[in-house]
């Protein structure tokens, strides 16, 4: 009951599940500024046994329209740095295309791999899931653990605040008197390749890469996280959907469920504050370090 088939996959999806998941998904950019991709698209893959490339296409297109509600809710609470986003935004977007185009040329099919034949491309999307969200978590839970107060600066943050390469900006919102233009261009870009690729938002490195890399304060690293993932998730949704990996339906459940989770998530993280995001964001990861590892020993 409520089975509903997905031609473009190749399988079926019990339909309520996948409100739920995108419940969930909602929730998680509304409270981090993240898209939820990283959990997202593993998801669909693992638990609902859609290819990764349609779980990609689709996952881009459902961070778009919750990425969309974030940042216009975190936009009404001044809790965006403009400047800062309209920079990452460009950097994302060309690392977008670069992502796209490594995708399309690890989906060649099975490799073997110890005695066992393997999916190349899933191989690739599972190690770079696991590798990327234990080290984020990691390093999330360490400097939490070191700060003592809602905000912390990382010496790293200090060091490239007064890194002097033309041309400087001065980022008001984020309280940041001088950075170089090319810090947040060039992570952004390398954020980018991780949304072409891997059909995430980028936020779950990019949220923490605000706070812990350049220094803007959570909250704002929430709202600005949020408003460059609009724009890299939609390229990279035209992307996918024109080599024809967005699968319609699903995408319709996934925001069905989203859109209200978006809503409260927003609410919340005004709720929890700095210190308490952070540490809820940590235990995300785990989440998703479980759920991958999970599939790769099952």
């Amino acid at each position: 009951m409520f089975n509903i088939a997905l031609p473009l996959a190749g399988t079926t999806v019990w339909a309520p599940g996948i409100v739920v998941l995108g419940f969930a998904i909602g929730f998680l950019t509304g409270m981090f500024g993240a898209g939820g991709g990283f959990i997202l698209t593993p998801f669909l893959r693992i638990v609902f046994d859609i290819p990764y490339p349609i779980a990609v296409g689709s996952s881009l297109v459902q961070i778009l329209v919750n990425a969309s509600f974030s940042a216009w809710r975190h936009w009404r609470n001044r809790s965006v740095d403009l400047a800062l986003g309209a920079i990452a935004s460009v950097g994302a977007v060309c690392g977008t295309e670069v992502g796209v185009q490594i995708q399309a040329r690890l989906d060649i099919g099975a490799v073997a791999v110890a005695g066992r034949t393997l999916d190349l491309l899933d191989l690739v999307m599972n190690s770079l899931f696991l590798v990327l969200m234990l080290a984020v978590g990691i390093s999330i839970v360490r400097e939490t653990a070191r700060s003592g107060g809602e905000e912390t600066r990382t010496r790293l943050a200090v060091a490239l605040q007064h890194w002097r390469v033309e041309p400087m900006l001065r980022l008001k919102r984020s309280g940041i008197g001088q950075m170089s233009l090319w810090v947040p261009l060039a992570l952004s870009f390398c954020v980018g390749i991780l949304t072409g690729l891997m059909g995430v938002g980028g936020g779950f490195v990019n949220f923490p890469m605000l706070v812990y890399i350049i220094g803007v304060p959570t909250l704002v690293a929430v709202g600005t996280s949020a408003f460059q993932i609009v724009f890299a998730s939609a390229y990279g949704a035209f992307r996918h959907a024109h080599a024809g990996h967005v699968e319609v339906v699903l995408v319709g459940l996934l925001v069905l469920g989203s859109v209200v989770g978006v809503q409260l998530g927003v609410r919340v993280s005004h709720i929890v504050g700095g210190r308490g995001i952070r540490k809820l964001f940590s235990l995300v990861l785990l989440a998703g370090v479980l759920l991958v590892l999970w599939d790769i020993v099952r």
